[in-house]
């Protein structure tokens, strides 16, 4: 290998290690705590699923959103244990277009939300996907 070979490669690898993970934006977790597609699944009136509880894996600081009339409950990802939690998987960010993907494990569902930023700065879900991956609750 050359010098400017190895000189290249350092820095592609700095560059690599410098590049964060999008966090999920606070009005972004509102959307998708409110969207319709997760709603069969929340089930207030279960024990235990209000205040909803949502894991800070990936997502910004910032003002906590409500849901039932109560604000989500943000918990470190470390500290969940075996709450029922809505978890963000991974959040992809490519300029004005992003995609969501989270777990909701107690009910077996993942979500896939693809969403847009207007130029104003304002978010929308264009879409959003469920997969169920088996095991649900007792309602």
């Amino acid at each position: 290998m050359t010098v400017v070979g190895a000189v290249a490669c350092q820095v592609l690898m700095a560059v690599g290690l410098q590049q964060s993970q999008a966090l999920v934006p606070r009005p972004v977790l509102k959307l998708i705590v409110e969207h319709p597609a997760l709603a069969p699944y929340l089930h207030p009136e279960a024990p235990g699923r209000v205040s909803l509880v949502v894991s800070d894996h990936l997502l910004e600081p910032g003002i906590t959103p409500s849901r039932f009339g109560q604000p989500l409950r943000i918990v470190h990802d470390r500290d969940v244990g075996t709450q029922p939690n809505l978890r963000i998987l991974s959040f992809e960010l490519d300029g004005s277009r992003a995609k969501a993907v989270v777990e909701y494990r107690v009910e077996g569902v993942q979500a896939i939300f693809d969403l847009r930023r207007d130029s104003k700065g304002w978010w929308t879900v264009v879409d959003a996907k469920l997969v169920e991956q088996g095991r649900r609750s007792r309602k």
